[in-house]
């Protein structure tokens, strides 16, 4: 799913759209695209909206029919619209009705009108992160990409440096001029997320609280090597002559151009590397495995070991999402303190149960821990700043 559209739809549901973005919404309505972006949102949003006491569930023929009713009678509306206010009606009738659709077919939920005593202490919500990150260029200088104005950084010996309006930085090697190999470092915050093409064109999405080292230029170098910290995710350029090599704290990954994975930060016990596309070689305690794609490498205590991955949960936080696979409550926190940048504390004897679910990470806070609350397992209080963990 494309990151970029959920948080272009959800903006719209919550009426947060400038008149450009309206527009945008529009068109991707009238060409009928992202179905799969539209949909996630629209189950988020029945989640938070919908009120009742009791589960609601649906034939698959049941919901057919309902689906083309409501699919029929926005086409007849649909040769009504001439102006943008009457598109926002259109387009809202459809949001309803397909946020009734949805719910209705999801069958699992279960949802309380009101929320118990322990769950109204919610009161003090954060919102998600976005992008955010801060460049260290090879002299020390530091620019908040966060505040630098859309295009063209400091120059670098040889290479122009480009900020975009997506979130990303470009490098580009300007023609007849050799670069040097100094070092730059992109690192984003807690409640962060950054992307960088790097000068080989490979490009690196960099979630909350991690950092990424990198040579301005790799013309000059037989191998290209980065280092990072924190959870990134590569699409390499491929180079057979130039392996592609990342360095973490514990272990080296090798590749000539493939699509993978990596979490290592330091408040982890696990490092995973997860191959999606291509393969990688993983060198870690003097231990090396070939993965091929959709394998995961978990370099721990017990050393170095293959197992087969959850795709979908793996690069859940690239494409927008938290997913969580039978995690403890401490991992799935870990989590949340980086992407809402909050300091979590458990108080007592919190549940050792497993948890599992999925939910935008476009979401306020509170939409994820009333998630959470739901389980009847854990409660939380957010504070300034904190949230409480409590049985």
């Amino acid at each position: 799913m494309n990151n970029e559209i959920i948080h272009l739809f959800t903006r719209y549901l919550n009426n947060q759209c400038s008149k450009t973005e309206l527009e945008r919404v529009f068109k991707l309505i009238e060409e009928g695209s992202n179905k799969s972006e539209w949909d996630f949102v629209l189950a988020e949003e029945a989640s938070r909206l919908v009120g009742s006491d009791h589960r609601a569930e649906m034939s698959l023929d049941e919901i057919t029919r309902l689906y083309g009713k409501i699919q029929d009678s926005i086409s007849e509306e649909g040769h009504k619209i001439v102006v943008l206010r009457d598109r926002n009606l259109y387009w809202r009738k459809f949001a309803a009705a397909a946020i009734i659709l949805i719910t209705l077919s999801v069958g699992t939920f279960y949802y309380s009108s009101r929320l118990d005593t322990k769950s109204d202490k919610l009161v003090h919500d954060v919102a998600p992160g976005g992008n955010k990150a801060v460049l260290t260029l090879a002299n020390g200088k530091k620019i908040v990409l966060t505040d630098a104005k859309n295009g063209a950084l400091p120059p670098q010996s040889g290479v122009t440096v480009t900020k975009l309006a997506d979130g990303k930085i470009v490098y580009t090697l300007e023609p007849g001029k050799v670069a040097n190999a100094a070092p730059n470092t992109i690192e984003t915050p807690r409640g962060g997320q950054y992307q960088v093409v790097l000068p080989d064109g490979s490009k690196v999405f960099l979630n909350a609280a991690s950092s990424l080292t990198y040579p301005i230029s790799f013309v000059a170098l037989r191998e290209r090597r980065v280092e990072l910290k924190g959870e990134a995710y590569f699409e390499v350029a491929k180079d057979k002559s130039h392996p592609f090599i990342v360095k973490t704290q514990n272990q080296e990954i090798k590749v000539l151009g493939t699509h993978f994975n990596i979490n290592s930060y330091a408040d982890e016990p696990l490092t995973k590397t997860t191959l999606v596309e291509g393969s990688v070689l993983v060198k870690a305690s003097g231990i090396q495995q070939i993965l091929k794609p959709g394998s995961q490498a978990i370099n721990g205590y017990d050393g170095l070991r293959i197992v087969e991955a959850n795709m979908d949960e793996v690069l859940a936080w690239k494409n927008g999402y938290f997913m969580f696979d039978s995690e403890s409550i401490e991992s799935v926190m870990r989590k949340i303190s980086r992407w809402y940048n909050i300091d979590v504390a458990f108080k007592g004897n919190v549940s050792k149960d497993k948890f599992g679910g999925t939910v935008s990470r476009f979401a306020n806070v509170s939409q994820v821990l009333r998630k959470l609350e739901y389980t009847n397992k854990v409660h939380f209080i957010i504070e300034e700043g904190r949230i409480t963990v409590t049985k």
